[in-house]
């Protein structure tokens, strides 16, 4: 999954820019759509987004 993600970004804002451009988008329906839809990507990107670049540190090994 960790794979797709540098490729979802430029999908998601392809996707944006093709339904801003369609007539639907002129509608009332088609903007709440297209705001719905930004704001849940960007929320996405912002809740999840981060969990990619924490780093774990590796746990210390105990001799006995």
């Amino acid at each position: 999954m960790t794979r797709l993600i540098p490729y979802l970004a430029p999908l998601l804002l392809v996707g944006l820019t093709l339904l801003a451009a369609s007539p639907y988008s002129r509608s009332q329906t088609g903007v709440l759509q297209l705001f719905l839809f930004s704001t849940f990507a960007s929320l996405g990107f912002l809740l999840f987004g981060g969990q990619r670049f924490e780093t774990t540190e590796p746990k210390a090994h105990r001799s006995a």
